[in-house]
């Protein structure tokens, strides 16, 4: 894989809020606040925020909480240039392991109505839906699907997240090197 591109999955930082911020701007309507994320990066509690960077540059990030034993996953995103290229089902896969080493078994998320990549992705991901949440997402007066895993800790899902990284690493050509 010498040829590979680098792409490192690691916590954010304080040194990444500006190029979160960036890639935020251009992903969401109404994106949150620096001063959210910092909050969220910098809290003792049980987050993980995550930075996928590819050379050296930040490209995408992830963030979730896990408050008893439900794990949210608040925030995804990934620099337009990078979408479609493996790098947001990564980001998942890692906040899903970090979830199960938590003792999570139910992972929920809500996702924009129309968002159809993000269905995809989360489809393909195992997370089933739950329910539509009319209006909320008020800037736009837009309906979620909300959406969740509800058996996390199980031993069927230690397997299928053995699989879904196999043919990660078989679809997509990158040195990957995950440090949370």
């Amino acid at each position: 894989m010498a040829d590979a591109p680098k792409l490192i999955i690691r916590r954010a930082t304080i040194a990444d809020l500006s190029d979160i911020m960036i890639i935020e701007r251009n992903s969401f309507p109404t994106p949150w606040s620096a001063w959210f994320f910092r909050t969220e990066i910098t809290s003792p509690r049980a987050r993980l925020y995550l930075v996928a960077t590819l050379d050296g540059t930040v490209i995408g990030y992830a963030g979730c909480r896990c408050v008893s034993r439900q794990c949210h996953i608040g925030t995804l995103a990934v620099a337009q240039a990078h979408r479609r290229q493996g790098i947001a089902q990564a980001l998942l896969l890692v906040i899903l392991g970090w979830a199960r080493e938590q003792r999570c078994p139910q992972v929920t998320l809500e996702y924009r109505i129309r968002n159809y990549p993000a269905a995809r992705l989360y489809e393909k991901a195992g997370f089933g839906h739950r329910k539509i949440r009319i209006g909320y997402y008020t800037d736009t007066g837009e309906d979620a699907i909300e959406t969740s895993i509800e058996d996390l800790t199980s031993p069927h899902w230690a397997e299928r997240l053995a699989e879904q990284w196999a043919m990660w690493r078989k679809r997509y050509d990158y040195d990957l090197e995950i440090i949370t």
